[in-house]
């Protein structure tokens, strides 16, 4: 992240604010980007918008439900490793002595009203008090990141929030779940499933943001929240009973095949188990010794797909590294989201 430097020895700069831009810059691109929310979605992200699954595996799934508007679909996405980690930041970084996240009402500057107070992750002190972030905020932290950042082509770039959402949509990093499935999933999306949220926050704001929820979702068809059909739910079952390999878990979208040919090695939808790690070098200490079987006898076109595995597995052991960070630091699974 960038930090205007100071100008001259001895200027003085306001350090605490330079670090909180900072911090809410590169909060607001990583969630925009792993998301592909629309920066009014983002910002009506709450605690209670966290949730969690309980994969025919027994692994548990973080979930990150998206409330419903007037132009665009509920939707439930299953949050990677790298936006659990993200998350858990913004959380720990806002939660107060008592273990809350503060409640805000926050204005909803299309429908001309204050929400409810609820536990708003994107609140942060603004004009000596705790409030929402805006959405022109957020685009002023972006343009202010592009010039510091110095990126042009031919002229200075922008970036707008919703470019973020193109990335999201190119990359296919993460799918959402059609949401009469998520429906199913989430008992309906009362809250049900996360209960213990009763235990943080008053009873009031649970009703507070049902309520909220509820209002968005009569805007939406009814289609949208019907029943799965039963080969529907199959289908969704066995999605996520095969997303486990050996190396770890498939991060594929949900409803998507393995484009891959089960070559998990290469695939960038790979998540690595850091208790496979041993496997991982084992499976790499293999590839070497092909390679050097390959370079002597001259099968060249055995020895550039050989080093393009070995580069792909060098990914990966980044990846074992970043994982292993997050672990450290308590910012993995769903724990780190409570």
């Amino acid at each position: 992240m960038f930090v205007t430097p100071a100008a001259e020895p001895g200027t003085r700069f306001d350090a605490e604010c330079e670090e909180s831009n900072a911090f809410w810059s590169w909060a607001v691109i990583e969630v925009l980007r792993r998301t592909g929310a629309r920066i009014e979605e983002l910002l009506e992200l709450t605690h209670l918008s966290l949730r969690q699954y309980q994969a025919p595996t027994g692994e548990l799934v973080p979930l990150l439900q998206i409330s419903p508007s007037k132009t665009d679909r509920e939707r439930v996405i299953p949050a990677d490793p790298d936006l659990v980690a993200v998350l858990a930041r913004i959380i720990r970084r806002i939660k107060g002595a008592d273990g809350r996240v503060p409640l805000l009402s926050r204005y909803d500057g299309y429908e001309r009203v204050f929400g409810p107070p609820l536990p708003h992750l994107f609140q942060r002190i603004s004009q000596h008090r705790l409030q929402v972030i805006s959405p022109n905020r957020v685009r002023e932290m972006l343009t202010e990141l592009a010039e510091q950042a110095d990126i042009v082509d031919g002229t200075g770039l922008r970036f707008t929030p919703h470019d973020f959402r193109r990335i999201f949509s190119t990359e296919t990093v993460n799918g959402g779940l059609p949401i009469h499935i998520a429906a199913k999933v989430l008992g309906h999306l009362d809250l049900n499933t996360t209960q213990g949220y009763v235990a943080v926050y008053p009873e009031e704001v649970i009703r507070h943001y049902r309520h909220f929820v509820d209002q968005r979702r009569a805007t939406r068809p009814s289609e949208e929240y019907r029943d799965p059909t039963a080969a529907e739910w199959a289908d969704f079952r066995d999605h996520f009973s095969l997303r486990k390999v050996a190396l770890g878990t498939c991060d594929r979208p949900y409803g998507t095949p393995c484009q891959h040919e089960h070559a998990c090695i290469r695939c960038p939808m790979l998540r690595l188990d850091l208790a496979q790690e041993p496997r991982l070098l084992e499976i790499e200490a293999n590839i070497r010794q092909r390679l050097g079987e390959a370079q002597r006898m001259q099968w060249l076109g055995e020895v550039a797909g050989l080093r393009e595995s070995l580069r792909h597995i060098a990914d990966k052991k980044q990846q074992v590294e970043r994982l292993r960070a997050q672990t450290d630091r308590r910012e993995d699974g769903v724990a780190a989201l409570g």
